[in-house]
């Protein structure tokens, strides 16, 4: 995961020992409340702390240690919180890999071309229609995922906010062609589908697809719209 912190061994490290600390501290104020029984609230005390941690760490990703050093665990698999302990990797609060923090990259729209002459005066424009109701209009080419990493100015990058990260950063590519659309799976995580078929579409080869078609691109479906008037709105 591209947003997991830089020292995650030793992030990891300071976080469980704060952990250990809050747990001590905890079976320390329950022994000091009652001394004549600390010898059964004391232990009481530090496997109430640690059950509460457990909780905190597969619900919510965090716990003492995470909460002081701004930190997340999250499933390698789903990028969300999990109580699969052996499975999760520490990301930043706040960063592109904490699934709580939404805030999805805004899309970067190329600067546009001369369009070719076309018949009728009417240039063939793709609209990307998703399957949240969202809407992209591209010109030329675009580059299509999580956080697309800009490649060629030329190229429109379309973002699609995606919480389960079963689309890559950088996905799909579709350019526009004289005989119609042209797919590129830029070697993605989760793969493409065609709506309607089981099998995903080899990565790195350009597939040509006609208007209309529907792709699924991790868990998120994606149509393929053609437009024909240089007007129309997105």
């Amino acid at each position: 995961m591209s947003s997991a912190v830089e020292s995650p061994r030793a992030a990891s490290a300071g976080s469980f020992a704060i952990d250990v600390l809050a747990a001590l501290l905890v079976a320390l104020i329950a022994a000091l409340l009652a001394p004549n029984t600390a010898v059964v609230l004391a232990p009481a005390g530090a496997v109430f702390a640690i059950m509460g941690l457990l909780l905190w760490r597969g619900i919510l990703g965090g716990g003492v240690g995470h909460t002081i050093l701004r930190l997340r665990s999250v499933d390698r698999l789903t990028g969300l919180p999990s109580f699969r302990v052996l499975q999760t990797v520490t990301v930043r609060r706040g960063g592109d890999g904490d699934p709580f923090s939404l805030r999805a990259p805004p899309g970067v729209f190329a600067t546009p071309l001369p369009e070719p002459p076309q018949r009728g005066g009417e240039a063939p424009h793709l609209r990307l229609l998703i399957d949240d109701g969202t809407s992209h209009l591209v010109q030329r080419s675009a580059i299509i995922g999580r956080n697309p990493v800009p490649a060629d100015p030329t190229v429109t990058l379309i973002a699609i906010p995606d919480l389960t990260r079963t689309i890559s950063r950088t996905h799909l590519q579709v350019d526009i062609t004289t005989d119609g659309l042209v797919i590129t799976d830029l070697g993605s995580s989760g793969g493409t589908l065609l709506d309607s078929s089981d099998e995903f579409l080899p990565r790195h080869v350009a597939i040509p697809i006609p208007w209309g078609t529907t792709l699924v691109l991790g868990t998120r479906r994606v149509v393929f719209e053609q437009r024909r008037r240089s007007g129309d709105a997105a």
